[in-house]
């Protein structure tokens, strides 16, 4: 029989393991998109907020995100910050994340009204 301290124990090793592969990202996003998997829901829509360096080429980028997912994003603070809503899964997350223009993902389910819990 589990016990607390063994949920602890397993919890406290995922989360290092999520960590490790997913370095930029909130864990809990990482954990909904596990969630979808488990349930197999497809074609699950995320509003993103990816947090990039300064100085880079944002047109580029833009042309790279609506080749890539059909959605055109938007960017703020000084081009430091883009939003967009898109389909998502852990792949596609983990290719976001190995971008090196790329410092830190939140992102939460996309609703009815387009709300998202940053």
């Amino acid at each position: 029989m589990s016990t607390v301290e063994d949920v602890i124990k397993e919890f406290s090793e995922a989360d290092n393991a999520i960590r490790a592969v997913f370095s930029k990202v909130n864990p809990l996003l990482v954990v909904r998109l596990i969630f979808d998997q488990k349930e197999n829901r497809k074609d699950n829509i995320y509003t993103l907020e990816i947090i990039i360096k300064k100085g880079q080429n944002l047109e580029e980028i833009r042309d790279h995100i609506v080749r890539e997912t059909g959605m055109a994003p938007g960017f703020y603070l000084g081009g430091t910050k883009i939003v967009v809503t898109q389909k998502l899964d852990l792949k596609t997350l983990k290719t976001i994340n190995d971008f090196d223009e790329v410092l830190e993902i939140n992102g939460s389910p996309y609703a009815a009204g387009g709300s998202t819990s940053f």
